[in-house]
């Protein structure tokens, strides 16, 4: 649920559990218990796109991550255009790819909830000294198999790089944040999603 900035290895630290008591209010914000009916439990990140929360779920019985996205100018249209390429990240099923839970506003940003996982990103996998080349050859078309997928349903990543997958706990690659960064930076007259879905 969400690219390098506050959105990989900071959106991702997994762990299972009851619900959890009433939450204090969360670091980098100022009074804000719940964000939707997620429960705020502490921040995993932040960065240009915004903060990443540590959150709970109590209608799922399981602990997320919430990315605040945070759009730089641009006002409700903008918001709108990056509601809806979220929406239509929700829309993508597929073991390579991010799971979104929830997509809504909060305070006038676009919030996405997702599953929170164990492990770092790509690039930081592929920085260790002892990558095998055919390992990296797997986990690339592991990973293009998740764009191909959202590519069925009308969704463009428009920023697939290594610090927008995930590896996870069983060394499965999930892809995330497609077209998010690029509507965030992009002008006003420019910040259409391109890769939405239509008639869904």
């Amino acid at each position: 649920m969400f690219g390098g900035d506050a959105s990989s290895s900071e959106t991702q630290r997994a762990s299972s559990s009851g619900a959890p008591p009433e939450p204090d209010a969360p670091r980098g914000s100022s009074s804000a218990e719940r964000i939707g009916r997620h429960y705020i439990l502490g921040v995993l990140g932040e960065g240009g796109m915004g903060i990443v929360y540590d959150a709970y779920d109590p209608e799922l019985d399981r602990r997320i991550a919430i990315k605040v996205l945070s759009r730089r100018g641009g006002g409700a249209a903008a918001r709108e255009r990056l509601l809806a390429e979220a929406q239509a990240m929700a829309r993508v099923s597929h073991p390579n790819v991010v799971q979104v839970y929830d997509v809504g506003t909060y305070r006038d940003q676009v919030y996405v909830a997702m599953e929170r996982l164990e492990g770092g990103t790509l690039g930081e996998w592929l920085a260790r000294a002892d990558v095998d080349a055919r390992a990296i050859i797997k986990l690339f078309a592991q990973a293009g198999r998740g764009l191909a997928a959202a590519h069925a349903t009308g969704l463009v990543h428009q920023d697939f790089k290594p610090d927008n997958v995930l590896i996870d706990s069983s060394g499965r690659p999930r892809v995330l944040d497609f077209g998010i960064a690029r509507l965030l930076d992009a002008p006003e007259e420019r910040a259409r999603p391109r890769g939405r879905g239509r008639g869904r």
